[in-house]
């Protein structure tokens, strides 16, 4: 059974950019580690600008209780204390009805293109959406075909909520080639296991096309399997990245480019 956490903040005048900070950095601890941790806002108050609310919501009791014993929320509390007017007013719920969460699907579909920005401005047009900056990512070790080698990928994301939509400029002559462009390249999915899942793809006999590694037989931090019977094939995105694919996507520009 699920479990929603919230903490009311009353915040000390002039510490306010401290404090969002603070409460940032959290948010990219928790999505970097728990991966029981369902749920994380950070919102202000309409009425009341000093007042502002965090809301948690965990798969279960015991995700609740490794986050309260995580290293980095030890360190945060002392630090958020000193910008608050008074210790938050913490409070748990539980669901009305018994129900399982449901569980996330694929995040992102990938869609290479021969023009990025014409890419970008048509998708917002149909859509209605806006598309982060483009980021471009310099890849330590790209893999493909047995060959291995420094690489890089320019995409935007739509800011929207999941799944996102990735367009990726067509490039060179491996996965992301202009001969990738006019359908689906795959579907991200998270992954917080990437050794097994190797082994599970090895296991079913399943195909990759790319792996992006930080170097040569190093575990990869992405890779791409090959088309199924349908065509289709799938992206598995370390979660390690998702504090900083959050951010690219809530803030619209791309936090670091270091390229693992």
């Amino acid at each position: 059974m699920t479990i929603t956490a919230t903490a009311r903040q009353l915040v000390k005048p002039g510490t306010e950019a401290r404090l969002d900070a603070l409460m940032a950095e959290l948010e990219r601890n928790i999505r970097a580690h728990e991966p029981g941790c369902l749920r994380f806002d950070y919102v202000i108050s309409a009425d009341r600008p000093g007042e502002r609310l965090v809301i948690e919501e965990y798969a279960d009791e015991a995700a609740l209780e490794a986050h309260k014993h995580t290293p980095y929320l030890a360190e945060f509390i002392p630090r958020l204390l000193q910008c608050l007017l008074e210790p938050p007013i913490l409070e748990t719920f539980r669901p009305a009805a018994d129900k399982a969460p449901l569980p996330e699907s694929c995040f992102h579909v990938g869609v290479v293109v021969p023009d990025l920005a014409e890419a970008v401005e048509l998708y917002s047009q149909w859509f209605g959406i806006e598309f982060t900056e483009p980021a471009t990512f310099e890849i330590p070790y790209l893999e493909q075909g047995g060959q291995g080698g420094p690489g890089r990928m320019t995409a935007a994301f739509s800011r929207t909520a999941y799944p996102q939509y990735e367009l990726i400029q067509a490039d060179g002559d491996g996965i992301t080639s202009l001969e990738h462009a006019g359908r689906v390249l795959y579907y991200g999915v998270w992954e917080n296991d990437m050794e097994g899942r190797l082994k599970k793809l090895e296991a079913a006999d399943i195909s990759v096309d790319a792996y992006f590694r930080p170097g040569p037989g190093e575990t990869p931090f992405a890779l791409i399997t090959g088309p199924d019977l349908q065509g289709v094939r799938i992206e598995y995105v370390d979660t390690a990245d998702r504090p900083a694919m959050d951010e690219w996507v809530n803030t619209g520009r791309y936090p670091g480019l270091s390229g693992r």
